[in-house]
């Protein structure tokens, strides 16, 4: 497998950068005026566009000293400016995150600006890499050069850990073009294919269709966090492979805790995420090795805790798997607990 995993995602990460360059020279003049100079000043611009992101981005520079030591961590690498990649989402942030930060607006009338901030500023960076993640996976030409190195991966990798689980009712999540795909669905009875890009949903749609051998196929676009389109209780496995490595540990969080909703009892998640925040914690999986995020094995035991899920097994991920970094990634199955 060698380096090959780090190369595709260099060259999606090139083909982003450009995009990004493209868009920031077009809305350049959106942050053309003058930052406040005062928190007050800063406050009173929210007061009057509080659904507006430059203002808040204004306001979280003036603030960020006083945050936690990782949150101004995450805040800096994340480059939370109005001069930053964020404003290449702005549009998109700013109607998901309308109604929070109109009452974020609220709050401020009231709290502690710094604390207020924190919580924008946390939703802000967990937004962002959904959007830039979508972005950076939207072309082709990475499922197309990863699509042969699969089969090698589940015969050496994947397969001795998954062997045994249940495989009636799955679930994958971001998966791509579907060469993993092709590979479960010769073992499950059906599979609900959910992924943040279009585009990927009806690459796997025309490539499957809604039948293929007696597996069925269902097929949903989420908002980047969420499984709102799934039942609870209905799966017995959810699956990911070499795409929650990007996700950012707040997404990951996320995703866990509906993970825990919709397995059955007894049912397990196999999860290939990143755990290259035990060497740039709070960063941004877009400058990372790799682009891996800031995920641990270690906060995967704490989210699968918090959501109620046991750890059925976990190991480290490096060089012998093909990733080009010793310890870059982990595998973890979850369980939720069989009912009493």
């Amino acid at each position: 497998m060698g380096g090959w995993s780090t190369a595709m995602s260099w060259l999606s990460m090139r083909s982003l950068v450009a995009r990004i360059r493209r868009k920031l020279a077009r809305i350049g003049a959106v942050a053309a005026s003058r930052p406040p100079s005062s928190r007050r000043q800063a406050i009173e611009r929210i007061q009057k566009s509080p659904g507006l992101l430059v203002p808040w981005l204004d306001l979280i520079g003036l603030v960020k000293e006083d945050f936690p030591s990782s949150l101004r961590e995450q805040v800096l690498s994340h480059d939370l400016t109005r001069s930053g990649v964020i404003l290449c989402f702005q549009e998109e942030l700013q109607n998901r995150m309308a109604a929070d930060l109109n009452q974020a607006s609220l709050q401020l009338k009231q709290e502690d600006p710094v604390a207020v901030c924190g919580v924008v500023a946390a939703e802000m960076i967990r937004l962002k890499t959904i959007a830039q993640c979508r972005d950076a996976h939207a072309e082709g030409n990475y499922y197309r050069d990863a699509e042969p190195h699969i089969q090698k991966q589940w015969d050496g990798v994947i397969w001795p850990i998954i062997q045994d689980l249940d495989f009636r009712e799955v679930l994958e999540l971001a998966p791509g073009h579907g060469r993993n795909t092709e590979l479960l669905r010769r073992l499950a009875g059906s599979i609900t294919l959910v992924d943040v890009n279009l585009n990927c949903i009806e690459a796997c749609r025309e490539r499957f269709g809604e039948q293929r051998d007696g597996c069925r196929f269902r097929y949903f676009v989420t908002d980047g966090d969420t499984l709102a389109m799934v039942d609870s209780s209905s799966q017995t496995l959810v699956y990911s492979f070499d795409s929650m490595v990007h996700f950012d540990s707040s997404v990951v969080r996320a995703y866990v805790l509906e993970i825990a909703r919709v397995l059955r009892p007894g049912g397990s998640a196999f999860l290939h995420h990143s755990n290259y925040g035990t060497v740039a914690p709070n960063s941004d999986w877009a400058h990372n090795h790799g682009n891996r995020s800031d995920m641990t094995a270690e906060l995967m035991r704490g989210f699968a805790a918090e959501a109620g899920l046991d750890v059925a097994f976990q190991r480290l991920s490096g060089t012998a798997d093909g990733w080009g970094l010793e310890d870059l990634d982990a595998f973890t199955v979850l369980r939720r607990p069989a009912v009493a």
